[in-house]
């Protein structure tokens, strides 16, 4: 035990030399990509933040410390002395060799920050498709490629002394087996397995970063080279599997079969995309306000179950009651990001598809998509979600959808005036509750001097299902008839039940606060949700694929707006049809592309689609298990030429992505 106590103790040497070189490499890029001009003004983010970052380079010493901390245990049961001496005259290679590995990708990440502004992505990987010898002479211009290469070479060098130096004057016992050996090393395997946790929270820290500031900058500062490589390498391997979603809805070689399809026409415009532009019908010269509110997990189903006994819905109950409602409504996705991008490009979710996000087209324009249809009409365009910007590096993609404020928990926060509260319970574990969100929506409203269109994403109707301390729990009793529904945990259920009508009330408080202000005549506001993922505890027996991806479409409209219109509110629809509608319930003359349709046209053909292959419409509710082949539904066919469709649209942007 004595000779492996030495070597854990050598491994821990090694480990703090190196979070001490990692610690330096974070200071130099701080200081070399400093954007800030008042460090006084964050010091304390600042502090946090490389407080954070060392946390992460820990997980990463944790990984590469899992292998030697298994193979001493198992050596020290094995009592052969030789294969021991020979594994002590090697070890120091591998933290040589692993180190000087990350080391590589720290410096890769310093490079790479230099060009883009961000952190290692999957466009580390277009580098293999540039012209090399181009890049060969940008980097040669670029950076002092000889002073660079002696300062590596002076690099290896000190590393592999300082190890050798580590590793030297070790004095070694013969051993026994101790009794208390294996309580000894069980707690070992604990620590590593923190250490590679970095948490004893719900998530591994690395799997999501959280934002420590509103300054950008210092939220780029935790973030580990080697750590964001094996992300962006993991979803390049997810993009490698040869995507091709026209070839998968049966329209490889034909595509304007899809077309005629999804016009229901055998006549169409020989340039594609024509087939799918439209001009708005409105006809009045009023100016609105758009507030699309994305609420997070809000399914319809729960809803017919209100009562007093059981207040779900709060003050939302009324707005429902008085405004428009779409019933037969289905979310586009069954995750929060498949139906939020779905929403942000206009498209239907593209089944199998990694989040853009996270992909090479992260920073692609697709200028065809809602905020820059909104631009064009001369609105101030704003993003706002109640969490971390750096969740699926949504934050990022954005900025690139024609948004001109991006807004998060952290700028949330710091809007708060005359906080009541210590800063933690402002928060639950996925951001800022929700009506602190509400509250920076209807401010920027309220204050605006142009035409605003606000996008919203909340997030507080999510595990673990947390309510701010003051929020008074209504009743929520569940009674017999919802109680054969459930299929999960009655006391976990009703947490969700708790989270659910906070959600709810918080987004009627603001409804309500917009009706009682001058934004009540020159504001529209929607509601819809991403998912209804409370499917996952409940049984459906009436309509149980439709009931399943239910979700709310619901339009505060002006009452000057509102008297003129004929709105058939059991027309089937999912989030491709929000734009179209609100394009011609608001904009003159403007053109735009979409594969959705205008709710408020009634004389045309109305489909929900869901990812999970789920068709709907007022003749048939249906699940397309094979969308490769023509089928006697025309429901299907029509889910199968609009994903082909939007797909055809997207390469139009993918070819041009440079």
């Amino acid at each position: 035990m004595f000779n492996i106590k030495q070597i854990f103790l050598k491994t821990i040497y090694i480990h703090i030399f190196f979070l001490t070189l990692m610690s330096i490499h974070r200071v130099i890029f701080f200081f070399y990509f400093n954007e800030l001009d008042n460090y006084s003004k964050y010091f304390t983010d600042i502090i946090q933040a490389f407080f954070l970052g060392f946390r992460i380079d820990t997980t990463v010493s944790g990984y590469i410390q899992l292998p030697i901390t298994l193979i001493l245990i198992c050596l020290y049961y094995l009592k052969n002395e030789q294969i021991f001496n020979i594994f002590n005259r090697y070890i120091k290679y591998y933290f040589f060799i692993l180190y000087l590995v990350v080391f590589y990708f720290l410096s890769s990440d310093f490079g790479f920050y230099s060009y883009f502004k961000e952190h290692i992505n999957i466009l580390y990987f277009g580098i293999l498709d540039d012209d090399t010898k181009a890049l060969i002479k940008t980097i040669w211009a670029n950076y002092n490629i000889p002073v660079i290469s002696l300062f590596i070479l002076g690099y290896i060098i000190f590393v592999f002394k300082v190890i050798q130096k580590i590793y030297s004057n070790i004095n070694y016992q013969s051993y026994h087996i101790e009794k208390k050996s294996i309580i000894y090393f069980f707690l070992i395997i604990i620590l590593n397995i923190f250490i590679i946790r970095g948490t004893l929270g719900m998530y591994p820290l690395g799997k999501i970063i959280p934002n420590i500031s509103t300054q950008e900058f210092i939220n780029k500062i935790p973030h580990n080279g080697i750590r964001e490589f094996i992300k962006a390498y993991k979803i390049k391997q997810r993009y490698n599997k040869n995507y091709d979603l026209i070839n998968q809805v049966g329209f490889k070689n034909h595509i304007e079969d899809a077309f005629k399809i999804l016009k229901d026409t055998n006549t169409i415009n020989k340039n594609l995309l024509k087939n799918i532009t439209y001009t708005t019908s409105k006809k009045d010269i009023d100016d609105y306000n758009v507030v699309i509110i994305m609420v997070e997990s809000f399914g319809m189903p729960i809803l017919k179950y209100q009562s007093d006994n059981f207040n779900i819905m709060g003050s939302l109950k009324q707005h429902f009651k008085d405004d428009i409602l779409f019933t037969n409504f289905i979310s586009s996705g069954d995750g929060t990001i498949p139906s939020l991008e779905s929403m942000l490009l206009n498209i239907p979710y593209r089944i199998g598809s990694f989040p853009m996000s996270q992909s090479q087209f992260k920073t692609v324009q697709f200028d065809y998509s809602p905020a820059f249809v909104f631009k064009k009409n001369n609105y101030n365009n704003t993003f706002i979600y109640g969490g971390d910007l750096s969740w699926r590096d949504i934050g990022n993609f954005v900025k690139y959808q024609g948004y001109d404020d991006i807004i998060g928990k952290a700028k949330i926060y710091n809007s708060i005036k005359n906080k009541k509260y210590i800063k933690k319970d402002y928060f639950h574990p996925w951001g800022i509750y929700d009506q602190y969100m509400y509250n920076t929506i209807y401010k920027k409203l309220l204050h605006s001097t142009k035409k605003e269109y606000i996008f919203a994403l909340s997030t507080n109707n999510h595990p673990p299902y947390t309510v701010p301390k003051e929020y008074k729990i209504p009743k929520l009793q569940i009674n017999d008839t919802l109680k054969k529904h459930i299929i999960s945990n009655l006391a976990l259920i009703q947490k969700r039940f708790e989270s659910y009508s906070y959600a709810l009330h918080s987004l009627g408080d603001f409804l309500t606060k917009i009706k009682n202000s001058k934004l009540k005549d020159n504001t529209i506001v929607v509601v819809t949700a991403d998912n209804n993922t409370i499917e996952g505890n409940m049984r459906y027996t009436q309509k149980p694929l439709l009931t399943a991806k239910n979700i709310p479409f619901y339009i505060y409209i002006p009452k000057k707006l509102r008297q003129n219109l004929d709105i058939n509110t059991a027309i089937f629809g999912s989030h491709k049809d929000i734009f179209p509608t609100i394009y011609n319930l608001i904009l003159s003359n403007t053109q735009y592309i979409s594969v959705g349709t205008n709710m408020l046209n009634k004389t045309i053909f109305h489909c929900g689609v869901n990812g999970s292959k789920i068709v709907a419409s007022k003749n048939k509710i249906l699940k397309a298990n094979n969308l490769q082949q023509k089928s006697k539904y025309k429901e299907i066919n029509y889910y199968r030429a609009l994903l082909a469709v939007s797909e055809y649209l997207l390469n139009q942007y993918k070819t041009n992505k440079k």
